[in-house]
């Protein structure tokens, strides 16, 4: 099943594809290499027939043609193989001298097939590659000469380029199919790990991850980012879990609340007094039901990214200016002082509203979980990390190992579940800081608690 994979992969086809490039180039080589070198060893012998041809021509011309005669006599002797060959004829067309017969006597350069009607090959000699090449010249007394050689050398060449360019090609192409192979086969493998492991996520085994090999090639990057996103799925599933757990735990308490005094309500008909009474806490409970619900939507909404299409210039400056004006006298009336250091004419792009509320949140954590006397401050400044603001306070502060925990839905330390709230203060806060990009952190004041906000540059 795995071998007919292979040859599917999107890397064997690349694979293939190059090939055919590397074939294309490679037989492009092949071309020229045959050409220049073909040209090259031509060239080379017809210069050396035509200055051998302009010297023999020239002593026929001053000493007469007995003396061409003589020199043809002399470089024709009987060998296992000729190099050489000449023909010499009269005016009449009669052979004079040469080891070639069947000569088409016509000038200019010619090529002609070593055939037996012209001379004979050696004995159990099979090679083909013997031609002669040569060129022919009437002289001035009307006796026509020509001068050739054999051609191997030439044809020679010319085979033996073509037969290493056969054989190195064939082994490159065979090489490279083979390594595409191999190429294919560790990329289904490392294919079937991702598969493997989305299809046991999805049967539910969600600690299951992709191997990642540390090469950082492209599968590498692609796992590494797929086992973030399993982590993060697997985040928001047990986050899923702890939310439904919290609401069950926190809601349960003023249903039955509702519930009972609805009972009451009903058992209390006779009593106008206790009846209306018993109406009105419950219309408490369900307003503090459906706050609740809003809030959770409310965060939805804002998790969703959507309330960034509404995105604008604002004054961050005004925004905590409001908040701090808006809450002095509540603090003033709990016996705590709110006091501000905001520099002027500070802007931020974002949503005035959602900044509003996150600042506010805050402030009325500050407010609502310290005890009498505590002095709450609000800064906010350009600084070297850009627009930095803080909600500080002098009360009991936060432990370290909690600081985190705040910001989950429904969360409330034990000191504060005796205050009024439903423990989504800090989550809106959390979603708003995550809409803009805006890091959150909690650090100890010394005493109390120092909420620290830094908002992005643009």
């Amino acid at each position: 099943m795995l071998s007919k994979r292979l040859f599917k992969t999107a890397s064997f086809q690349l694979t293939v594809f190059f090939s055919l490039i590397f074939a294309f180039c490679f037989m492009s080589l092949l071309v020229v290499t045959y050409l220049t070198t073909t040209t090259a060893l031509r060239g080379q012998m017809q210069s050396e027939i035509r200055a051998q041809l302009a010297v023999m021509a020239h002593e026929a011309q001053s000493d007469g043609i007995a003396t061409i005669i003589q020199d043809i006599q002399e470089r024709t002797t009987p060998s296992d193989r000729q190099a050489e060959y000449y023909y010499l004829s009269d005016n009449k067309g009669k052979k004079l001298a040469g080891n070639l017969d069947g000569i088409t006597m016509q000038e200019g350069w010619q090529e002609s097939g070593l055939s037996d009607s012209v001379i004979a090959k050696p004995d159990g000699d099979a090679d083909d590659d013997h031609q002669i090449w040569g060129q022919g010249v009437y002289l001035s007394d009307g006796s026509f000469l020509l001068v050739g050689q054999d051609a191997f050398r030439v044809l020679s060449a010319q085979e033996s380029i073509i037969n290493s360019f056969a054989w190195s090609s064939g082994i490159a192409l065979m090489l490279a199919v083979l390594a595409g192979l191999a190429v294919s086969r560790g990329f289904l493998h490392r294919i079937d790990d991702i598969n493997n492991t989305s299809l046991a996520i999805i049967d539910g085994r969600l600690k299951e991850r992709i191997p990642v090999r540390g090469t950082s090639d492209e599968i590498d990057r692609l796992s590494a980012n797929l086992n973030r996103l399993f982590d993060s799925n697997q985040s928001l599933l047990e986050s899923l879990k702890q939310v439904s757990a919290n609401i069950a735990h926190d809601l349960r308490t003023p249903l039955s609340r509702l519930r009972q005094g609805l009972e009451e309500a009903r058992s209390k008909t006779g009593d106008s007094k206790a009846y209306a009474a018993a109406i009105d806490a419950a219309v408490i409970e369900s307003d503090q039901l459906l706050a609740t619900f809003t809030a959770l939507l409310r965060i939805a909404q804002i998790e969703s990214g959507s309330r960034k299409a509404g995105f604008k210039t604002i004054s961050l400056t005004s925004i905590f200016e409001r908040v701090a004006g808006a809450y002095r006298a509540v603090a003033e009336d709990q016996g705590k002082e709110l006091a501000t250091t905001l520099e002027p004419e500070i802007e931020f792009h974002g949503d005035g509203e959602l900044l509003l509320q996150m600042i506010a949140n805050l402030t009325e954590n500050a407010i609502r979980h310290t005890p009498l006397g505590t002095r709450i401050v609000l800064t906010l400044e350009n600084s070297d990390r850009g627009i930095a603001a803080t909600v500080a306070d002098s009360g009991p502060g936060i432990p370290a190992d909690l600081r985190d925990k705040v910001f989950e839905h429904f969360y409330r330390l034990d000191t504060g579940r005796a205050a009024a709230g439903n423990g989504l203060g800090l989550s809106l806060v959390s979603a708003i800081a995550n809409l803009h990009g805006i890091r959150v952190s909690l650090n100890d004041n010394r005493p109390g608690l120092l909420v620290t906000l830094v908002f992005p540059g643009h």
